[in-house]
């Protein structure tokens, strides 16, 4: 239960609020401020009404005190006087809001319930935003690739501008990151950068966390909610994946761009946004548009300023550059001993396709950092079963006069999984890992294809 502090000099003020919240909150009360200080220093409490006129020690100089001595305290001033002047004065040294005696009861219990919502979002998001400066070092983007040096600076000169930004490239190339240092160059730094995952949310709740609602909107809207928009502000809206969002949505989205202007789900006031918008995509828009799963007008007006990602299969030479960033960062959060990866590793994590791009790297270097990471250098043989070095195969045998393409793939799926099955003497999970699968669908095909584990060739 959240804590109050109540300091008031005047007995009958204290006990009217501490009977106005004592039913909310767990309440403190105390008659000045030496002893409200003496109460901070032994109690953890999350918010102070605090009386400005007060024998010997004045609510005002408190307030000034406390923000030295507990800044993140939000304070709340009351008072029987109406002049504006201790008003313009508490605002100044730090009061979150201001209530004149005799107060409304509901008017000033909204007061103190925003205060501490509001206070506990800020603690949130101070925390989220060192998490995500964690995950996401947009000052620390690593590559000498042309490729990726030409989309950099295509951020840089995007930032000087409030344009729209589409950006190309496949899952794991680093879209979001792009986007955040986007926002970090820009003059809307300082405001928030706000993500959505059009891939994961339904679309019944994609347009409510948009947009938000109010209450009573739909069945279970208990009080109004804030939308991405609302909390975005003049800051950053970054829509990853918006090719899997619904033409629906895309209507709504592309009147936003237009008008800059939206409503909440169940509201009929306009709101005005002044976010800039950034969307991200690993799909070909274009080729949604021809099969009219995506919006023509909504991509033009996305395709504002296209930066594109490069796979990681055509920057070969930032692959060992990569790898040796997250061993060094592995190295220094997990404490261990490897320090760097030998040639042939290297040259075996060049030569691979990459299909999950720079994601899929930092996975395998955290998997040989933990498995392997007792050894000076990650060896070829650390790495996982697709990078090994493999002879090839004998040519594919011909297909017999007449068989269907249905069986003769049949055909040559029952080979691959015998022969996984002998290599592996039977072990279904060592073989789904040598086929690139998981246990459970290499069980499927093998009831499919009506193969036990005896059966290796």
């Amino acid at each position: 239960m959240k804590r109050i502090l109540i300091v008031d000099d005047d007995m009958g003020s204290r006990e009217s609020l501490r009977q106005t919240f004592f039913r909310l909150y767990d309440i403190t009360v105390t008659a000045s401020a030496a002893s409200a200080l003496k109460i901070l220093e032994s109690q953890r409490v999350d918010l102070m009404l605090l009386d400005v006129m007060m024998p010997e020690k004045d609510g005002l100089t408190l307030l000034k005190e406390l923000q030295e001595l507990h800044p993140d305290l939000p304070c709340i001033m009351v008072s029987a006087s109406a002049s504006v002047q201790p008003v313009v004065e508490a605002m100044k040294a730090g009061a979150c809001d201001f209530v004149i005696k005799p107060f409304d009861v509901a008017e000033i219990r909204r007061i103190v319930s925003r205060t501490l919502e509001t206070n506990a979002l800020r603690r949130q998001v101070e925390i989220l935003q060192g998490e995500v400066s964690r995950e996401y070092p947009v000052n620390n983007l690593i590559g000498i690739a042309p490729s990726f040096r030409a989309a950099l600076d295509s951020v840089q000169k995007a930032a000087e501008t409030d344009a729209t930004v589409l950006i190309h490239g496949e899952s794991g190339t680093g879209k979001e990151l792009i986007a955040r240092r986007l926002h970090a160059l820009s003059s809307r730094r300082n405001d928030p950068f706000v993500p959505v995952h059009c891939a994961a949310l339904p679309e019944t709740l994609l347009e409510s966390e948009l947009f938000g609602h109010e209450k009573g909107a739909f069945t279970g809207a208990d009080s109004r909610k804030p939308g991405r928009f609302d909390l975005a502000a003049s800051g950053t809206l970054f829509f990853d994946e918006i090719g899997e969002m619904t033409l629906s949505t895309q209507v709504k989205i592309l009147r936003v761009i237009q008008e800059r202007e939206y409503m909440r789900v169940g509201g009929t006031q306009v709101i005005q946004t002044n976010a800039r918008l950034v969307a991200a995509t690993s799909r070909n828009l274009l080729d949604e548009v021809a099969r009219h799963t995506f919006r023509d007008d909504l991509y033009y007006r996305l395709n504002v300023i296209p930066i594109e990602l490069p796979p990681l299969r055509e920057r070969p030479e930032d692959i060992s550059l990569l790898a040796r960033h997250f061993l060094d960062a592995f190295r220094h959060s997990m404490n261990v001993k490897a320090r760097d990866f030998d040639p042939a590793a290297l040259d075996l994590m060049q030569q691979y396709s990459w299909p999950g791009n720079i994601r899929e790297l930092r996975n395998i270097v955290e998997r040989m950092s933990v498995l392997n990471g007792h050894h000076e250098l990650i060896r070829a043989d650390h790495l996982p079963e697709p990078f090994r070095v493999t002879t090839p195969g004998p040519a594919p045998k011909p297909r017999p006069e007449g068989q269907t393409l249905a069986a003769t793939i049949s055909a040559f799926e029952r080979e691959l999984v015998q022969e996984a099955l002998h290599k592996t003497n039977g072990i279904q999970t060592q073989a789904a890992r040598l086929l690139g699968t998981t246990r459970r669908i290499l069980n499927y095909r093998m009831k499919k294809l009506g193969i036990t584990p005896r059966m290796t060739p």
